[in-house]
């Protein structure tokens, strides 16, 4: 196991701080307005309507546990895990919606957000990546519990 350097640290902070931040900005943004973040799920046509709303209502939720998670270090990895796994979907989706032409709202950020698409898959690659990377070094420093050792 390696020894993290202060700047490995530092930059592990960072990291977190961006991506729990970002979840949990957004998540807020979300649950302040439910209909409209259903309305913007639904805006993608991936999914028939009531999956939008249940999408809508507990998604914006899980992204808080996991924002919560990452910026307290409480069940990391499982956090990280699934931040990743919501970037890569929420990738596919706006690639989705780019190819096919739809001039909508992404939702990231509520309702009123102004990025268009290309600028939010752009960020949620970004954000991805920075998962991927607090993922991998959550593996290559954390210890495994040492083995118990027989008494005697």
């Amino acid at each position: 196991m390696a020894i993290p350097t202060p700047l490995k640290t530092a930059v592990l902070w960072c990291g977190r701080l961006l991506l729990g931040g970002t979840f949990l900005y957004a998540a807020t943004l979300k649950i302040m307005n439910p209909a409209a973040f259903v309305a913007d799920i639904d805006h993608y046509r991936l999914l028939p309507y009531p999956g939008a709303v249940v999408l809508g209502v507990y998604l914006p939720w899980i992204e808080v546990v996991c924002g919560l998670a990452v910026v307290l270090r409480w069940r990391e990895r499982g956090a990280l895990a699934l931040l990743l796994a919501l970037c890569m979907v929420f990738s596919v989706a706006l690639a989705s919606a780019w190819i096919r032409g739809l001039d909508i709202n992404c939702g990231c950020f509520g309702h009123g957000a102004t990025a268009n698409l290309h600028q939010a898959l752009a960020r949620s690659l970004i954000l991805g990546v920075v998962a991927l990377y607090l993922f991998r070094s959550s593996l290559q420093t954390k210890a495994c519990p040492a083995p118990l050792q027989p008494a005697g």
